[in-house]
Formats: C-alpha cells, sequence, structure tokens
C-alpha cells in the first residue's frame, strides 16, 4: 500500500465504539492526515479457552488487555509485511498537535530509537520513568526526542521503527505482559519521547476504558475549565513540586544501582493530560 505521508497512520478503534471511531477520524481530517482505521481485536469478545491458549501460563490478564496487546501486535505486522520504515500508532482516544501533520508529511530527522512517545505517562509498573535532559534530538517539525530510562505505560499515540517491531513479534506470544510493560523482554531496547513541546494528549473519552472497568466523566474532573490549556498541566506539576521530587529520588535511585549514573534524569511532565476541546 502506498501513502502520501513519509510516516503512516494507524489508529486501533473498536468496532463497537462508534462515537471515539468517528471522533478520531474526524480529528485526523482536521489536521489534514492520512489514516488507515484498523479494528481493535475484542477482548471481551473472546472465550476464556481463546485467552487462555496464547497467554502464558501462570498469568492472568483483563480480557481488554489481551484485545489491546493482540490490536497492536497486528499492527506490527502490518508495518513488518509492508516494509514500513516507521509508523505512528494511535488508539481512538487521541488528540494530536496541529505540527504533527508537518512531521508526519517530512518524515523525522532521526530513527536512533526503537519508540518515541508523542506523549506517555510518566511511570511504569516499576515506578517513575524519567528522561536524559543532555539527549535531546531534533525529530523535526519543532519536536525535539529525549532518551528515557525505561518504557512507559502508555499505548495512545507513539512512533515504532519496523525493526524493533520485528523483534517484538518474535516474542510475542505466549503473552507474558501487557503491550505498554517491556521490562520481560530479552534485548535491549531504545525509548524516547517527546517532552517540551508534547505532540498529544488523550481526550475526554480515555476517561472509560475498554481494556479496564475504569468509568468516568468530565464531571469527575476539577477544574474543568483550565483543561483546555496544555500549560494548566506544567502549572500543576510545579505547584505539586513534582520536579523537585523526583529530583531528589533520582539521587536515591542512583544511589541504590536502580538507575544509572551519568545521564541528567529528569521528571517527565504529567502525562495521558485529558485535553478538553
Amino acid at each position: 500500500m502506498s501513502y502520501k505521508q513519509k510516516i503512516p497512520v494507524f489508529i486501533v478503534s473498536l468496532a463497537r465504539a462508534p462515537e471515539r471511531r468517528l471522533t478520531i477520524c474526524q480529528h485526523m481530517t482536521d489536521l489534514g492526515i492520512e489514516h488507515r482505521l484498523i479494528d481493535a481485536v475484542d477482548g471481551k469478545a473472546m472465550s476464556p479457552s481463546q485467552i487462555s491458549e496464547i497467554v502464558a501460563p501462570g498469568k492472568e490478564m483483563h480480557p481488554g488487555a489481551v484485545g489491546c496487546y493482540l490490536s497492536h501486535i497486528n499492527v506490527y505486522e502490518i508495518i513488518r509485511d509492508e516494509n514500513i520504515e516507521v509508523a505512528l500508532i494511535l488508539e481512538d482516544d487521541a488528540c494530536l498537535d496541529l505540527s504533527v501533520g508537518i512531521l508526519l508529511s517530512n518524515g523525522c530527522d532521526s530513527l536512533d530509537w526503537d519508540y518515541c512517545f508523542l506523549d506517555c505517562n510518566d511511570h511504569n509498573n516499576q515506578g517513575p520513568v524519567f528522561y536524559d535532559a543532555d539527549s535531546g534530538k531534533a525529530l523535526g517539525a519543532g519536536f525535539t526526542a529525549y532518551s528515557l530510562s525505561s518504557g512507559p505505560n502508555t499505548t495512545h499515540a507513539y512512533l515504532i521503527t519496523r525493526s524493533s517491531a520485528i523483534k517484538r513479534l518474535a516474542h510475542a506470544f505466549p503473552i507474558e505482559r501487557p503491550i505498554d510493560i517491556y521490562d520481560h523482554l530479552p534485548y535491549p531496547i531504545h525509548f524516547c519521547a517527546l517532552v517540551n513541546p508534547k505532540a498529544a494528549w488523550v481526550s475526554e473519552h480515555s476517561l472509560n476504558s475498554f481494556i479496564s472497568d475504569k468509568t468516568g466523566s468530565l464531571q469527575d474532573l476539577s477544574l474543568v475549565s483550565f483543561r483546555r490549556w496544555p500549560i494548566f498541566y506544567r502549572l500543576r506539576d510545579l505547584l505539586r513540586l513534582k520536579d523537585f521530587k523526583r529530583n531528589r529520588l533520582v539521587k536515591a535511585l542512583q544511589a541504590q544501582g536502580k538507575l544509572p549514573v551519568g545521564p541528567r534524569w529528569r521528571a517527565l511532565p504529567s502525562g495521558r493530560e485529558v485535553l478538553i476541546t
């Protein structure tokens, strides 16, 4: 398949979530971004026996998490089979910055990474994730990619290279952990993220999860009227003294040998911010 953009976009979306699908597709159209809709695997429609056949013995996973895992693996297979150098994978609760269209059209100036997150959580299953403040490399369209200390728990907006997709496919089954946990994989992974400016957020659709039992609404959020501005989240981090607390934690983790000494590790901004439009 040919693509007008240098970087193709794949949107993972459940067929039984038409409102979410319509919202993300309209968002892409408004940004002038060519995109390819991928029907997500509905884990809740799978039988227990189907799940047990692909999940590692002794492991338990929410059916939605299994469906999410299989959905992203399906995209990796497309990337491999169509010989795509790098692709952007989105879930249907993603919101993109206007400049992302330029990045997709022109391509990345640097591809010396495996995953590059346009937005990401500031933690994973083992604790906080940090970025190396001295590692910044121009990605294109005014965005800078920074190396991460480990892989964040995030799948709503990320770039992945073909070589990384192929490596992940080689270790895809049986399923050991959710798709956004990497510490069990037997090979090194170079994670990067866009920090300031970020290139993505999540919409209000993220308040209701299809991979867990999480449900919510805008009424559950405080200061909703301020959440349309990305700076709100940075100011919130400042008021919470997040940078100060995380910098102290960096020193403690380095003293314990849990974080490499040398890189100038800094706290990631709060991730999965619900940008109210």
